[in-house]
């Protein structure tokens, strides 16, 4: 469990825009795994702003409570664990429900590499959403792709999308695909990263072929006090077909049908390919 230098970036750029920080959920307790640009980067961002010597003596993977208390100004931390091993303030195991004394308290819930090792995970995703304030903000860091094996499970934008919608008290502020060098994605900084488009807006899946590893960031804001899940979320693309609403096949599909079967199997292959990339601006837009 640990922020890299991307979260970092994003914690701050949050509070610049105007979101709190004063009571905050750790999912964890987080490491900071910053490489030295990273460092020089966030500490000339920090200085500007009059916070110097927030990574005096900072080491590689060390605990982030300073990045945090100092650098963003938490006023309240708290640390969620199944276990008080770390120095967790609230132990709790989050295949049950949070109970009600932990729904809206936080302004903003910090989780960056728990979901994917929990196995009840919808009833985990709804404690979270429901431990933040309406008006406060999730923030989750979680595998995507490459990383079978790290924990139970590899989250799709599709599902992000679903979930964090106006049904369940929330609206997306971003989903983005960090693309990773090593499947201990902390080990090399991460470059270009991509804002994804919500599948039911491009009236499509939005999948992705990946030669590396690649994390999925969330951040989405809780608009009301509503209960996640009371009506469990749908695929977009199914919901489409079921409403007569899905995309027509016309065009290259169409020139396709009238290939012989092994040249159609191989151009509708190759059109996956670059569907399923990064390539793909209608899914896929460089962040910076």
């Amino acid at each position: 469990m640990a922020l890299v230098g991307f979260d970092a970036h994003r914690l701050l750029d949050a509070r610049a825009r105007g979101v709190r920080f004063d009571n905050v959920l750790t999912v964890g307790r987080l490491d900071l795994c910053l490489h030295p640009s990273e460092v020089e980067a966030l500490d000339g961002r920090l200085t500007d702003n009059g916070r110097p010597q927030v990574f005096e003596g900072y080491t590689f993977g060390a605990p982030a409570d300073r990045f945090l208390l100092r650098g963003l100004g938490v006023s309240t931390l708290t640390v969620l664990d199944h276990s008080a091993y770390e120095g967790a303030t609230l132990v709790h195991d989050l295949n049950t429900p949070l109970p009600a004394a932990c729904h809206a308290r936080y302004d903003a819930v910090i989780e960056a590499g728990t979901l994917e090792h929990v196995f009840n995970f919808p009833v985990a995703v709804a404690s979270l959403m429901q431990a933040v304030k309406p008006g406060g903000t999730l923030f989750l860091t979680t595998p995507a792709n490459n990383l079978c094996g790290h924990g139970f499970y590899q989250f799709s934008p599709e599902v992000m999308f679903r979930i964090f919608s106006a049904e369940n008290g929330y609206r997306v502020q971003h989903v983005t695909m960090l693309p990773c060098m090593y499947p201990a994605v902390e080990l090399a900084p991460i470059g270009t990263t991509y804002d994804v488009t919500d599948p039911a807006v491009v009236h499509r899946r939005v999948g992705l072929r990946s030669a590396r590893p690649a994390m999925l960031a969330v951040q989405a804001t809780r608009v009301a006090d509503v209960v996640p899940f009371a009506t469990p979320p749908l695929q977009s693309d199914y919901v489409a077909k079921w409403e007569g609403q899905a995309a027509t096949r016309g065009g290259l599909r169409g020139l396709a049908a009238r290939l012989p079967l092994w040249l159609r199997a191989r151009a509708i292959g190759l059109y996956h390919r670059w569907e399923y990339s990064y390539w793909n601006r209608r899914a896929y837009s460089p962040r910076r």
